[in-house]
């Protein structure tokens, strides 16, 4: 697989498909090919969202949006880099001191804290909190006692960036697993707040991984020529008692996933296109008919009812 490898070059643009090693995040974020490109996060929010709500903080909208991490990205980010491994933790991460510059306890609204803190975004440098750092600790000593993970169900290539160009539109796909697998396998890490069956099945629909798992199995086949067998999904708890759970997604969500990337991906090139970002729409269009929901219909009518049933006594 390395021989179908290449070296990222700085400043230069994706012209051939492939895999792409030690390209910066930030790169792959933007848009690093020669023509227009999406991941699986832009399409899973024209999928479940609209156009309207990726255009307005895509890299390709020259008036979008600029959005701040929350801590839980900040955290999932940092938890990512350190528990699989990636190099140069300190060029992208630095631990936020217990004291303040001045000597006092650490506080928000301290100018030194503040200073210190503009200081390092201006370095380009994502700054943890030291209860973060616990629990990404308590997260590593989670994951290590699992069985899959010993056995190295989170091996393989680190820090793969994957382009490819969708035969039907000609828009530049990509994609950049947590590791690219040696084998037909592949897993991704997700650090979350409920691992119950009602939580992984929660976040499997909100978050849209059957949509992620979709487009890693088209990017291994486009790049690699082999589809995947497996897509495994990682859970840790982001607290304690970071339980860890290990699912497969059923190969149905990930043939879903894939149509549903799909149909936003010629969504996304109707929007090039046109220039037209719409939000969303009634099934019918402008002026359609809207209704209730069927629960808000059913509650209405139950209520009916018993003004009935107590006008009747």
């Amino acid at each position: 697989m390395t021989g179908l490898i290449r070296e990222y070059i700085p400043g230069t643009k994706i012209t051939e498909p492939g895999a792409y090693a030690n390209m910066p995040m930030s790169v792959y974020h933007g848009q690093p090919t020669e023509g227009p490109s999406i991941s699986s996060s832009g399409l899973r929010t024209i999928f479940n969202q609209s156009l309207a709500h990726y255009w307005d903080t895509s890299p390709l909208n020259p008036d979008r949006e600029e959005t701040k991490d929350s801590e839980a990205m900040i955290l999932g980010r940092a938890a990512h880099h350190l528990l699989l491994g990636e190099a140069d933790f300190n060029k992208f991460f630095v631990l936020r001191p217990e004291e303040a510059p001045d000597g006092r306890a650490w506080n928000g609204n301290n100018l030194s804290c503040k200073r210190w803190l503009a200081e390092r975004e201006i370095e380009g440098l994502t700054v943890l909190k030291p209860e973060q750092l616990e629990y990404i600790k308590g997260m590593s000593k989670t994951l290590a006692a699992e069985p899959p993970i010993r056995g190295g169900i989170l091996n393989g290539m680190v820090e793969l960036s994957l382009f490819w160009q969708d035969p039907e539109t000609g828009i530049w796909l990509k994609s950049r697993p947590d590791a690219v697998p040696n084998d037909n396998d592949a897993a991704d890490l997700k650090c979350v707040s409920d691992v119950s069956d009602d939580g992984i099945s929660r976040a499997l629909g909100e978050r849209g991984y059957h949509q992620q798992a979709g487009l890693v199995n088209e990017a291994m086949q486009m790049v690699f020529g082999r589809p995947l067998e497996n897509f495994f999904l990682v859970y840790v708890e982001q607290k304690r008692p970071n339980c860890v759970r290990i699912d497969a997604v059923d190969p149905n969500e990930i043939a879903a996933g894939h149509a549903e990337n799909h149909a936003a991906l010629r969504l996304f090139k109707r929007a090039l296109d046109t220039g037209y970002w719409p939000g969303p729409k009634n099934l019918q269009g402008d002026g359609g008919f809207i209704r209730r929901t069927k629960w808000s219909r059913e509650q209405a009518e139950r209520r009916i009812a018993m003004i009935e049933q107590d006008l009747a006594a």
